[in-house]
């Protein structure tokens, strides 16, 4: 099974909610990662299955994964791993004619069912063949999103640089990244307190982004033309959904991150809180670092867990999701408004300086990513511990990687030529 650059192998099969679409990727990522419970692990012929090396992850031509290291019934055996979503696919591609195909000694599989007959490679061997999907630590709806996620699949290309660089040069771009976010967020921030003022400013950058990519211009246009006061009126989701039918993607997303469901929310928050923009201006003097903070290391050198600690980011957020939101968001939620919205809009306000605010930015909590997002940091070689958990600037820096390199292809497709390792070094 092959996920070729440019394109997307998909299998559509009906979930909860409606279709869902596989990707192949998300399914050799899950294995590369071993993001599987653990058990008694059976093939389909009865063998007991233990996985000690999954195998060096092939992005060209033949098995998926090379190398692997596996025993069945106890007896170890080295070589190469097959995936695909159903069996059938090991003759609807062809690998059972292939030679190239004949080092597999695991045939992996996300479904169970389908022919029943023998998996042999062109020589002859008989296949063990797995079936992953019971093994599953999420359910199918979010393998189905994790892999697109909130910012759609990761740029191919990204995965190519990552592993052209060393993890010091890795650290090192996405730490530019992650700066270069932090300024576009802060800039935007302190245009819409200079446009509008601090409440329709604040009212605008936090429909922005509760609109997720999906449906940021639609929500900011609904910021525009219904000010704060107008969404503590009962029944204005009615209104919206009837006025704005063919601008919003209503059906977009996992249940939870629908539009409609990110509107109420935020009539609830105005309806229950009416002054939450005061709240937010207001500041507690415990979270305004003082005139010593003076980073003299790059940002993303600083310990996570010590600035964390230091100046308070955990109260921070309690506050925010207790004393200005009155309880009303999952604290997911909040974190994600904390580095989208409330740390640049202080920071445009004046309660914290710039420093200080990119560095409580960079080492906070990260909101919601995709899974692919994370698990491509470790594969990127950055080193993640109790000092140093993970935290919003890594994922942010890719975030940025990833633009510069989706950017970079649609140079590409008009004909302006710029090498991908050029458009993250620039």
């Amino acid at each position: 099974m092959k996920t070729i650059p440019g394109q997307s192998s998909v299998s559509e099969i009906q979930g909860l909610y409606g279709p869902l679409q596989i990707l192949e990727g998300k399914v050799q990522q899950i294995w590369a990662l071993q993001q599987i419970q653990r058990g008694a692990w059976q093939t389909r012929s009865g063998a007991r299955l233990k996985v000690c090396h999954p195998g060096k992850w092939n992005h060209g031509a033949g098995p998926d994964f090379l190398e692997a290291v596996i025993e069945l019934d106890g007896e170890r055996r080295v070589g190469d791993v097959e995936f695909h979503l159903y069996r059938e696919d090991w003759w609807r591609h062809g690998h059972h004619l292939d030679p190239a195909y004949d080092t597999v000694v695991l045939h992996a599989v996300l479904f169970a069912g389908g022919l029943d007959r023998d998996i042999r490679t062109s020589s002859g061997k008989l296949l063990e063949e797995w079936v992953m999907g019971p093994w599953l630590r999420e359910d199918l709806e979010s393998v189905a999103g994790g892999e697109p996620g909130l910012y759609g699949e990761l740029a191919p290309e990204l995965r190519e640089w990552i592993e052209s660089e060393t993890p010091q040069q890795i650290r090192n771009r996405l730490g530019i990244g992650a700066d270069r976010r932090w300024q576009d967020k802060e800039s935007m921030a302190r245009c819409l307190i200079r446009e509008h003022g601090w409440t329709k400013g604040l009212h605008l950058m936090t429909l922005f982004y509760l609109g997720y990519p999906f449906n940021r211009r639609a929500f900011y246009a609904m910021g525009e033309a219904l000010p704060p006061e107008c969404w503590r009126e009962p029944g204005l989701t009615e209104v919206l959904q009837r006025e704005w039918e063919t601008e919003v993607r209503w059906n977009v997303g996992r249940p939870a991150n629908r539009a409609l469901g990110r509107l109420e929310a935020y009539m609830a928050l105005n309806q229950s809180v009416p002054d939450w923009f005061n709240r937010l201006s207001r500041l507690p003097l415990e979270f305004q670092p003082g005139s010593e903070f003076q980073p003299e290391a790059a940002v993303a050198d600083w310990p996570t867990g010590w600035i964390r600690k230091h100046w308070k980011l955990r109260e921070y957020g309690a506050w925010l999701r207790d004393g200005v939101f009155g309880g009303l968001f999952s604290q997911s939620l909040v974190d994600r408004l904390l580095v989208d919205v409330c740390l640049p809009m202080q920071v445009a306000n004046g309660h914290i300086s710039s420093a200080a605010g990119g560095g409580f930015w960079f080492h906070a909590r990260p909101g919601m990513f995709p899974d692919s997002y994370r698990s491509l940091l470790k594969l990127a070689g950055i080193q993640l511990s109790s000092g140093y958990p993970l935290c919003n600037g890594w994922l942010q820096g890719l975030v940025w990687a990833d633009d510069q390199l989706r950017l970079e292809r649609i140079r590409s497709s008009i004909g302006e030529t710029v090498p991908a390792k050029r458009c993250l070094t620039s």
